[in-house]
């Protein structure tokens, strides 16, 4: 898949947070081409320097806010102004309805788990 898409980090709800999953967020610029709305393994690059990262094409509460919130594992600051390249690799679930703040906060527990593991195993499979 490797679609890559830049953008200014924009200060978010504090949703994310919440759920244990600190996202720096990014608006989708409007013709950008994404593969769908969901749950990706991706990865952020920030100043040079790049992170695993789970990313969430969502299009926000009203349902026209195209949205792209990036969880970079290893990094707990504030990113807003800062300029990020995301580049999605792999998507790993559908959206699915909001099912409340605890159970949410489970699901997103069990992508991280997800996701930390599709790195694992990139990185200890031969390569072909």
């Amino acid at each position: 898949m490797d679609l890559v898409f830049r953008g200014r980090v924009e200060r978010g709800e504090g949703m994310a947070r919440n759920l244990g999953c600190p996202t720096a967020n990014i608006a989708v610029e409007q013709g950008a081409i994404i593969p769908g709305l969901g749950i990706y393994v991706g990865e952020a690059e920030l100043e040079g320097k790049c992170y695993d990262s789970l990313v969430c094409i969502n299009d926000g509460r009203t349902g026209y806010n195209l949205k792209m919130e990036v969880h970079l594992f290893g990094l707990e600051q504030d990113l807003v102004g800062k300029f990020l390249k995301v580049t999605l690799f792999e998507k790993i679930r559908d959206l699915i309805p909001f099912p409340g703040e605890e159970e949410m906060a489970k699901i997103v527990k069990q992508d991280l788990v997800k996701a930390k593991a599709w790195f694992q195993e990139r990185r200890t499979s031969p390569r072909p």
